[in-house]
């Protein structure tokens, strides 16, 4: 179950969904609204201003880019485009890539690299050799982890691209949350992405910017080729002129990005220290969200009588009852959320 199900309950703050506290930037909402003038025409089928603008930042050739309605639509195109019969994600993870990697190929057999709770979810070596050993057709990596907010550290992150090499194996690296952590350049695959056979880099718009209603991701691959098998399994007109106008627009926003992390990091150190005073469990995160446990096994439930939604970890894999993920929000919205569960502690 996704956070942001806000359709169902009677919310005034979500804290169940990553997006950056800062909001739509200006530009962008500006644009957005202007695009409205243009909705009597076909978007551009191939996304050229978009594709052009990204090629240039990556350093990549323009037919290794692949343009989604949000990443999501990219997993499952990649998982059509495989069709594996064998592969491995890390747990806990974003349940996408199960359900794609099931919704194209229902007898794919899916092997489970559980993170441990004694190292605080944090990626381990021992990753290296259980590649090695289960060679899985396609391995789903999130750079930092969801829910946990770990960063992996670019000399595993090397090993791991290596040993997938070895191993004939598809990697595809998430990095929807890089950019706001502020060490995007210093720990982004898609930056030297040709260097490799097989390997795919996913960004989103989504979190970055804070407009997931607008629907739009990307995908840099190590070969054109990748990118074109990918293509093949996406529909025409794809991305809609509303989120065509908005990401050429959000690939401009470097100052937007700075200020962004500046704020999340700030506000993450509150939100720790309220969490960790109120005698929850937390785990460290390098994201603009936090991962805590607590014994109050229907907290969620608690919270939504506050108007508050956050999200229940419970369903993801190698979790259980009692874990919960927050986004890092303003500075109001994460006073407002740590007096909440200050009540609910205290009642």
């Amino acid at each position: 179950m996704h956070g942001g199900d806000i359709y169902r309950n009677n919310i005034h703050f979500d804290f169940s969904i990553n997006l950056n506290p800062l909001g739509v930037p200006s530009e962008v909402q500006w644009v957005l609204t202007e695009a409205a003038l243009h909705a009597n025409k076909y978007p551009d089928i191939s996304h050229m201003q978009l594709v052009s603008d990204t090629a240039r930042i990556f350093d990549v050739l323009e037919d290794e880019v692949v343009y989604g309605n949000g990443a999501s639509e990219l997993i499952m195109a990649i998982c059509h485009a495989t069709v594996p019969k064998k592969a491995m994600l890390i747990t806990p993870c974003f349940s996408g890539y199960e359900h794609c990697i099931l919704g194209a190929s229902p007898n794919c057999r899916i092997v489970y690299h559980h993170l441990l709770e004694e190292n605080d979810f944090k990626l381990q070596d021992d990753i290296i050799n259980r590649i090695a050993e289960e060679k899985p057709q396609i391995m789903f990596l999130t750079n930092p982890n969801n829910p946990n907010g770990g960063l992996i550290e670019m000399d595993l992150l090397k090993k791991i691209v290596e040993v997938c090499e070895k191993t004939g194996t598809m990697l595809i690296v998430d990095e929807c949350f890089l950019s706001l952590t502020g060490r995007e350049k210093e720990l982004s695959l898609a930056y030297d992405a040709r260097n490799y056979k097989s390997l795919i880099v996913l960004r989103a718009f989504t979190k970055t910017y804070a407009i997931p209603g607008v629907r739009i991701g990307y995908a840099i691959c190590s070969k054109a080729t990748i990118a074109q098998k990918i293509k093949s399994h996406l529909p025409e007109w794809n991305l809609s002129i509303f989120a065509q106008m908005a990401g050429v627009q959000c690939l401009r926003q470097l100052d937007y990005i700075e200020e962004s992390v500046r704020l999340i990091n700030d506000e993450k150190k509150y939100l720790i220290a309220g969490l960790k005073e109120l005698g929850f469990k937390v785990y460290p995160s390098d994201a603009n969200y936090i991962l805590f446990k607590s014994n109050i096994t229907d907290l969620k439930k608690k919270l939504i009588e506050y108007s508050i939604l956050i999200r229940d970890c419970s369903d993801y894999e190698g979790l259980s009852i009692g874990f919960y993920r927050i986004a890092v929000k303003s500075h109001n919205e994460n006073s407002g959320l740590l007096s909440a569960l200050e009540s609910i502690v205290n009642g």
